[in-house]
């Protein structure tokens, strides 16, 4: 089934007692036991504060901060590795108020003079895109002054995430002022936009906030480039409740926006603690978008919520991405993690629901999606234990739709059946890179080479593969005599 791996609040310093090594080798080790009964994750979600950040006033802190994110993106770096084959565009990442640099902050500010503070003063302080900020500390009004500075107060994130990406193949390319980024996942099945929630977040101003309309261009852009999938995923990095002593927590009008614009996932970070919340919206006669919370991988035990632990949440979802089941897993002894049984995880796990994506007609669009769903459960694990099923008849009979899980599975079951007249019959013509390398190969196992060529041709063929295969081209010639 298709599974992901969710991380946040890495917190990464060199202060901190767990190195990356250990860190990963936990991380993995625990993954390979969730994979004895389930599957390894196929895509990684890090929903903000990558690192710990910089003391105000501390010396040489910007190269404080770019030693931290080093730290943190070798950790995410060494995962995606080990986990998805080094493919950086499975990997989704927001930044969280940790990340950004407040000494860059302070020199952005400086302070107003008592008879220029405006009346009503709170208004003026709490409005959205605003240039005030109040220090309670000195009990003094602050104006953003320099708004070049203040962009860069998350530069040292920028820099370092622009180079991870580099080369990645993502639907669009990092952006540092759109305020949203766009991923595909399990095959283009599920589409994630990482929202960055730290809009206008500085040393002085700890609100949660999303640019102006940034949900709505994001919508915008998701009909322009025709990301129509079977589930639609958001990620940032406050929470969504906080107590009314905080203001650092993201409006739930945000999250209510979302699910009104078709959002039935969402992942966040921030508040140390695992949870899912089930959140209603009254639109188009009601949905209901599914918001899942992850603990804090690498917190300081200080910041950690009372009787909780380092955490991290693997999310298993059924074949058709229209339910999942969150498990939680939780540091004990020996640095090692493993499910967190208690409250209401007392199973280790909780399912999450949300509502489902609607045909034409306004009604869900599930046709014989209970079959659908066995079959492509009976392949996957015919695949695992490597033997052969009638199942993957049936299945490649049922045609799942492009961009879909089973189609995926049904394509890995081809391939190791080495049944390459199913997989030139039933995957190509293709629009996506994968089913055109397994139509590759199987043209070129058939010796085909109108199929070969078309396929080289066609654009849709990553381009590490087409030197390989113009040379496989090239040796059947020679076989040929031609």
């Amino acid at each position: 089934m298709p599974t992901l791996l969710h991380l946040s609040d890495l917190h990464r310093s060199k202060l901190d007692p767990l190195d990356n090594d250990t860190l990963l080798a936990s991380l993995l080790s625990d993954i390979d036991r969730f994979a004895l009964i389930h599957e390894r994750p196929q895509a990684l979600i890090v929903s903000g504060d990558l690192v710990q950040g910089a003391r105000l006033g501390e010396a040489n802190f910007d190269h404080e901060m770019r030693q931290q994110y080093a730290d943190a993106f070798e950790l995410i770096g060494r995962l995606c590795d080990a986990l998805l084959n080094g493919d950086r565009s499975l990997v989704v990442i927001v930044p969280g108020n940790h990340d950004i640099c407040w000494n860059t902050s302070v020199s952005s500010v400086e302070p107003v003079t008592s008879d220029r503070y405006p009346k009503p003063l709170k208004p003026a302080l709490i409005a959205r895109d605003g240039q005030l900020r109040w220090s309670w500390e000195e009990q003094r009004l602050y104006r953003v002054s320099d708004e070049e500075v203040y962009k860069r107060r998350l530069g040292a994130y920028w820099d370092a995430l622009e180079k991870f990406y580099s080369g990645a193949d993502l639907p669009l390319p990092i952006d540092r002022s759109r305020g949203f980024h766009l991923f595909r996942l399990f095959n283009n099945a599920m589409i994630v936009a990482a929202f960055e929630s730290t809009h206008r977040n500085d040393h002085l101003r700890f609100e949660a906030e999303l640019a102006t309309g940034v949900v709505s261009r994001c919508s915008l852009e998701l009909r322009k480039l025709r990301l129509n999938a079977s589930l639609l995923a958001a990620v940032w990095h406050h929470s969504i409740h906080g107590p009314p002593s905080r203001d650092d927590y993201l409006n739930i009008e945000t999250i209510t926006e979302m699910a009104g614009l078709g959002f039935q996932i969402g992942f966040h970070g921030h508040q140390h603690l695992a949870d899912s919340t089930d959140l209603s919206v009254s639109i188009g006669g009601g949905s209901t978008m599914s918001v899942v919370s992850a603990g804090s991988l690498c917190a300081g035990w200080a910041d950690l919520p009372r009787g909780t632990n380092r955490q991290y949440n693997i999310v298993r979802f059924d074949a058709d991405l229209t339910s999942a089941t969150l498990h939680i897993r939780e540091m004990a002894e020996g640095n090692q993690f493993s499910a967190m049984k208690r409250g209401r995880f007392v199973d280790g796990e909780v399912p999450l629901t949300w509502s489902p994506k609607l045909n034409r007609a306004g009604q869900p669009a599930k046709p014989d999606q209970v079959r659908l769903n066995d079959l492509t459960i009976a392949v996957e694990e015919a695949v695992r234990r490597r033997i052969a099923t009638p199942a993957t008849t049936e299945l490649l009979a049922l045609k799942p739709s492009p961009g879909t899980y089973p189609r995926r599975v049904l394509l890995s079951a081809l391939q190791a059946a080495g049944d390459w007249q199913a997989i030139r019959a039933n995957f190509w013509p293709t629009s996506y890179s994968d089913e055109a390398l397994a139509a590759a190969e199987a043209a070129y196992q058939l010796k085909d080479l109108e199929c070969l060529d078309a396929v080289i041709a066609s654009g849709k063929l990553r381009e590490e593969y087409k030197d390989t295969f113009r040379v496989r081209r090239e040796m059947l010639l020679v076989t040929r005599g031609l």
